[in-house]
């Protein structure tokens, strides 16, 4: 009786080990260096998560240029050599090296990083203002599938899939009234906030006008001095606004997020 009772505490012993292992492998497969920390390999983890992180963190950092590109490259790879440790060390001997790398990198490219890529790119798209040449910026590109742009959104602009693209300031919207004379804008006859740089051979003696539908009138580009609007006023159409931009990332003096 005793010696059946032992039994069954070791084979209950072994299943909970068998189940941590499996756990830590499952954890392991999406944090590079997490299953060899686990198995006392602690040297090992920390080599593939430091490389890992650090090529991710100067990815992050560099996004949307060639170093960031190769940076993210390089944590992929990190990634995949953890996996394809953890695999043969797991499943061994049911996995050979080829396999091994084969389904480490199929895995980890359709299951993780093509996902989170595919999102990335659509909320944090890097761009260029081309029309101005004052910088890289992110772009939202499905902030305004729900709804309508605001009054002082930092929008996307591209006239044509052939024309350069650029970034403006939404000063009003359609249906509402702009007073602009001796240098003092009035929209809905309220001063605009923030309040326009304009230029003052840019300001009409006296205009008013309404913003037809379907159009939306913006200050474009901003300046690297104080990141206020440059003196110039432009009427686009709706359907010229692609996306809302949402941080300035280039040059990096001047990086920070858009409001």
């Amino acid at each position: 009786m005793t010696s059946g009772c032992r039994i069954r505490e070791s084979d209950n012993r072994v299943s909970r080990m068998e189940h941590q292992v499996k756990s830590d492998a499952r954890v392991g497969v999406l944090i590079p260096g997490y299953a060899q920390w686990r198995w006392g390999q602690k040297q090992r983890a920390s080599v593939l998560f430091g490389a890992f992180v650090l090529a991710l963190g100067v990815g992050t950092l560099w996004w949307g240029t060639l170093i960031g590109l190769a940076f993210v490259a390089i944590a992929f790879c990190t990634h995949v050599v953890s996996t394809v440790n953890l695999l043969k060390q797991y499943a061994f001997p049911g996995f050979g090296r080829v396999m091994s790398i084969f389904s480490a990198t199929t895995g980890l490219g359709v299951g993780v990083y093509a996902p989170v890529l595919y999102v990335v790119t659509l909320v944090a798209w890097p761009a260029t203002d081309l029309a101005s040449g004052q910088g890289g910026y992110l772009v939202d590109f499905s902030a305004y599938r729900g709804h309508e742009p605001r009054d002082g959104d930092w929008v996307w602009l591209r006239k044509s899939p052939w024309g350069d693209s650029q970034i403006g300031r939404v000063v009003a919207r359609a249906g509402q009234e702009v007073d602009w004379s001796a240098n003092r804008l009035l929209v809905d006859g309220r001063d605009v906030e923030p309040k326009l740089s304009l230029q003052r051979f840019s300001a009409p003696t006296e205009l008013a006008f309404l913003i037809p539908s379907g159009h939306l009138l913006l200050a474009p580009g901003i300046t690297t001095s104080s990141d206020r609007e440059l003196g110039q006023l432009m009427l686009v159409s709706r359907d010229d606004i692609v996306g809302r931009a949402w941080a300035r990332m280039y040059p990096l003096w001047v990086r920070r997020g858009l409001h």
